[in-house]
């Protein structure tokens, strides 16, 4: 099963910006069981690729989980990340040359991008998919009015703002993808209320089929 196929199956990334080595394997047990398949840590979590290189050896024989980290800012960065067996390859900004650094190493890229112009600038580099960033301020209708001029086979993901109290109204309005982060998870939370908002996120995603 390729990036594609998982994300059109999961349709969450769960981002678990700060989290730490002594629990990033139980975190990511709740999120996988439950049904998200996709996770993303930020570069700049504490000890960062000692966590994803944990998770890429736990989930090494899934090849339904992907693994990757976001915030990533630099060629280098990439090549670290492909060292530790990352597959996703996340980033704030659409920078061709990380773009192009990511698919040469054979990774899945997802940029960010907010105008029509950083979109295309990352399609037309390689780009697998689009991170919509910062969502929440400038919302749905600037969402629909993007997604229109971009090509339909490149998923727009949408980051930032989406909780357990907007994402219904999202997926009413036909968004499909959504990266979580403080909403689903904080460092060194308690892991019964992980599970209570993983559950609710992946109830809500099943209820929309957009």
């Amino acid at each position: 099963m390729d990036y594609l196929e998982i994300l059109k199956h999961s349709r969450l990334i769960a981002i678990l910006r700060g989290i730490n080595p002594n629990e990033v394997l139980e975190v990511a047990n709740i999120l996988v069981k439950s049904g998200i398949k996709i996770i993303e840590i930020p570069l700049n979590s504490p000890d960062v690729y000692k966590s994803i290189e944990m998770l890429t050896t736990a989930y090494k024989d899934s090849y339904e989980i992907l693994i990757g980290a976001g915030t990533v800012c630099s060629q280098e960065d990439v090549e670290k990340l492909y060292k530790v067996n990352a597959t996703l390859i996340i980033s704030p900004n659409s920078d061709v040359n990380i773009i192009k650094k990511t698919k040469k190493l054979g990774l899945v890229s997802i940029p960010g991008f907010l105008t029509p112009s950083e979109a295309y600038t990352a399609i037309n580099a390689g780009a697998d998919s689009l991170k919509l960033f910062p969502f929440k301020k400038f919302g749905i209708e600037y969402y629909n009015d993007i997604k229109v001029i971009l090509p339909q086979n490149i998923p727009i993901i949408a980051v930032g703002g989406i909780d357990e109290s907007n994402i219904s109204e999202y997926l009413q309005n036909g968004i499909k993808y959504f990266g979580l982060g403080s909403s689903l998870y904080t460092p060194n939370m308690d892991l019964k209320l992980l599970k209570t908002k993983v559950d609710f996120f992946v109830k809500t995603i099943n209820e929309y089929n957009v």
